[in-house]
């Protein structure tokens, strides 16, 4: 079973130069920016893949290394997923549950302890799960 997209999720202290760093210089599309919940962006990097960027007052000194600091995975069988993680014995946060943004899922960290976030619309996993 292949995920369906991902999303890399990257800190920023300059939500605007990031911005224009993703957009304007790697040529990637910006399709949404808020400011309600924190400040961010997402910006599509091609069909199954975008970048989502979250402005922190405060990164790393000196910052780590970027090339790996968060991963959002949307797959249509959340529970699946889940099982065969915890059967390999993966390092879980907790088991899959329906967020308030409409998606159902869970977070797990890669063996690097990179955060990933395994998730899919209410609509595709099962409304009536908890």
């Amino acid at each position: 079973m292949r995920p369906a997209n991902a999303v890399f999720v990257v800190p920023t202290t300059d939500l605007a130069a990031s911005i224009r760093f993703y957009r304007d210089g790697l040529g990637l599309e910006l399709t949404a920016e808020w400011s309600d919940m924190g400040r961010g962006a997402i910006l599509r990097a091609s069909t199954a893949a975008e970048v989502e960027l979250n402005e922190v007052d405060e990164l790393a000194d000196p910052p780590e290394p970027r090339t790996a600091l968060g991963l959002q995975v949307g797959q249509n069988d959340v529970d699946a997923v889940y099982g065969r993680l915890e059967a390999a014995g993966a390092r879980l946060k907790a088991p899959p549950r329906v967020r308030p943004w409409g998606m159902r899922g869970f977070g797990a960290f890669d063996p690097s302890g990179v955060p990933v976030n395994v998730y899919a619309p209410t609509t595709l996993a099962n409304d009536d799960k908890p």
